[in-house]
C-alpha cells in the first residue's frame, strides 16, 4: 500500500487515536497492507479511496485486522461496535438509532443531558413511553443552548425545513443526516464518519465540511472515510490516499 498526504496543519499531544502496521483481510483479500496514521486531538483525517470503509470498520472493530496495533490515547485498543460511546467514539450508520413519533429536532437532542435515553424505535411507528419521556424533557429545553445548537447543526446539513417535522415526514435518504446532526452536538473524542457526503450536492457538502471540524482548542477529532476527494481537501487538515489495494 501506497500512501500519500497533504498537511495543512500539526496538532499537539498525544494520538487520539493511532494505527500501526495493521493489516486486514476480507475472505481471502487483503483489503489493508501494513497501514499505519494518527489522528491528533483538534484534527480532522480524512482516507480517501476504495479501502476507507475497511478502514471505518476495523477502528468500530466491524472487522478484526490480523496484525498491528490500534491504540487509543496511547493505551491498547481493541474496539467493541457496542461500546464505543463509552470510550468516548461516535460513529453514524444509515438509519440506526433513530425515534418514530419524534421531530427530527427531538431525535437530534436524544441523550443530551436532561434527555432520556430510550429505545429506538423505527419511523412511522410510535415511541409510546419514549416520546412521553422526551416529550416532558424538551420542555426544559425550551430556548436553551443546547437545542439552539442542535437546530443550527440541522440546518448547515441542509435539514432546516425538517428541524420541527416528525421523522416519518423525512425522506429515508435523509436520515443519516439526522443521525449525523445527533453525533456533532455530542462532541464525541473521535467522531468517525463513512462516506458522509452520499447523497448530498456541493454546497450541502461545502456545509457539512465546515460543520465537522472541532471548534478551536479542542480535544475532539474526526475521522473520515470517502471517495471525495473534494470534500476531504476542503475538511480534512490531512489526508491519506490508500493506492494499490482493492477496497469494498
Amino acid at each position: 500500500m501506497s500512501l500519500t498526504s497533504s498537511d495543512r496543519m500539526t496538532a499537539s499531544g498525544a494520538p487520539v487515536l493511532r494505527l500501526a502496521g495493521v493489516r486486514t483481510r476480507l475472505g481471502s483479500t487483503v483489503v489493508l497492507d501494513d497501514l499505519s496514521l494518527s489522528v491528533e486531538s483538534g484534527q480532522v483525517v480524512g482516507v480517501v479511496g476504495g479501502a476507507g470503509s475497511t478502514v471505518f470498520d476495523t477502528v468500530c472493530g466491524f472487522v478484526r485486522p490480523e496484525s498491528g496495533e490500534l491504540s487509543w490515547r496511547g493505551s491498547a485498543l481493541r474496539p467493541r461496535p457496542h461500546r464505543l460511546t463509552t470510550l468516548g467514539l461516535a460513529r453514524t450508520l444509515q438509519g440506526v438509532g433513530l425515534y418514530g413519533g419524534l421531530t427530527v429536532l427531538e431525535n437530534v437532542l436524544v441523550g443530551s443531558p436532561g434527555v432520556p435515553p430510550v429505545p429506538a424505535v423505527p419511523a412511522g411507528r410510535r415511541a409510546g413511553v419514549g416520546v412521553a419521556l422526551i416529550g416532558a424533557a424538551r420542555t426544559r429545553l425550551q430556548g436553551t443552548a443546547l437545542r439552539d445548537l442542535a437546530s443550527e447543526r440541522l440546518v448547515r446539513l441542509g435539514l432546516g425545513d425538517y428541524v420541527s417535522a416528525h421523522l416519518a415526514a423525512v425522506p429515508a435518504s435523509l436520515h443519516a443526516r439526522v443521525v449525523l446532526a445527533r453525533a456533532l452536538l455530542a462532541g464525541p473524542e473521535l467522531l468517525v464518519l463513512d462516506d458522509p457526503t452520499a447523497g448530498l450536492d456541493a454546497g450541502e457538502a461545502a456545509a457539512l465540511a465546515d460543520a465537522v471540524r472541532p471548534p478551536a482548542g479542542a480535544d475532539n477529532a474526526v475521522l473520515i472515510a470517502t471517495n471525495d476527494a473534494g470534500f476531504a481537501a476542503r475538511a480534512c487538515d490531512r489526508v491519506v490516499a490508500l493506492d494499490g489495494v482493492d477496497g469494498h
